[in-house]
C-alpha cells in the first residue's frame, strides 16, 4: 500500500529518509602543540573572568547604593 497523501493541492510521502553525508575527517594528523601558548591562554581567560566578576559586583554594589540613598530621601 503506497504512503502517499495528497493534502492541500499537494502530494506529501510518508515516511522519506534523507540521509546526510557526513565528511570525512582525517584523524590521523599530527599537529604540533605549544604549551606555552595554552597556558597563556588559560592565564588571560581567568584574568578576564576576574575582571567580569569584579565589575559585576561594582554594579551591584553600586545599585544597592542608590537604592539605599534613594530609600532614605523618600522616607
Amino acid at each position: 500500500m503506497p504512503k502517499a497523501y495528497f493534502h492541500n493541492n499537494m502530494s506529501t510521502i510518508k515516511n522519506k529518509v534523507q540521509k546526510k553525508t557526513i565528511p570525512a575527517q582525517y584523524i590521523n594528523q599530527k599537529r604540533v602543540v605549544d604549551i606555552n601558548k595554552l597556558l597563556n591562554r588559560v592565564r588571560i581567560e581567568k584574568k578576564n573572568e576576574t575582571k567580569k566578576k569584579i565589575f559585576f559586583y561594582s554594579f551591584v554594589i553600586v545599585g544597592l547604593f542608590l537604592l539605599g540613598t534613594l530609600i532614605t530621601f523618600l522616607k
